[in-house]
């Protein structure tokens, strides 16, 4: 694969939120590095020609956060945006619950999405990244895990960016890309979920919280809703 690592501090800068209710705390130099196992793994996807980059965080805190983007081909006609840093440390799953401790999470854009770097300096483009990041964060400075059905919230319940209307994003399988490539194995026998994410209007999110995540799911299907993020879409809650 020919991959372009891009050394970033606006993915620093940009990502405050979570950081603003956490007391800083430095990484770790014992934290593992994601990338090799990243890298190993889309090398069983992608061919040698495939176009990939790689925002490289020059900073971190607790964890190393960078994101794969996966540019889209006439075979894949969307972007991918993946997170590599989050699993290099365990989440505080509840023995009862079914889940791996070990995260990842994506998210497709349209191929008109705009990802150069020199973009980001506009919250519309960028705001997918942002999400990433802090989604990649918070499961490690709150203690706590992520999974199958969780949202992640803007602050203040504002809209992830002026203008498009999606104020949350949803935690789920992805239905675009195989469970092969949406796990993957570790040397340990554990494994490595990557969810999708899917943004929601707040009505959605509404509705999500009063039934659950399946159920708004199959709404999803019944008007047709891709998991590819669309500004503008149906509000299928409204």
């Amino acid at each position: 694969m020919k991959i372009k690592y891009y050394k970033t501090i606006l993915l620093i800068l940009a990502s405050t939120y979570l950081h603003s209710q956490e007391t800083e705390k430095s990484m770790s130099k014992d934290v593992p590095n994601s990338v090799e196992i990243v890298d190993s793994h889309l090398e069983k996807f992608f061919a040698d020609d495939a176009d990939i980059v790689v925002f490289d965080e020059i900073e971190s805190e607790i964890i190393h956060r960078d994101v794969y983007f996966i540019k889209a081909t006439e075979e894949q006609p969307y972007h991918i945006l993946l997170s590599c840093g989050m699993s290099a440390l365990p989440m505080n799953v509840p023995d009862d619950i079914d889940s791996s401790e070990f995260a990842e999470v994506m998210i497709l854009l349209p191929k008109e999405w705009n990802l150069e770097y020199e973009s980001f300096s506009e919250e519309r483009n960028y705001w997918p990244v942002r999400v990433l990041k802090d989604l990649m964060m918070l499961p490690h400075s709150n203690d706590t895990w992520l999974g199958f059905g969780h949202t992640f919230m803007h602050e203040d319940n504002e809209e992830l960016a002026e203008g498009i209307g999606f104020n949350s994003v949803m935690l789920a399988h992805s239905k675009e890309l195989s469970e092969d490539f949406m796990q993957i194995e570790l040397e340990n026998d554990k494994t490595v979920e990557i969810y999708t994410l899917i943004p929601l209007y707040k009505e959605e999110l509404e509705f999500k919280k009063k039934n659950n995540a399946t159920a708004l799911l199959e709404k999803f299907d019944k008007f047709g809703i891709e998991e590819i993020v669309k500004v503008g879409r149906k509000n299928v809650c409204k």
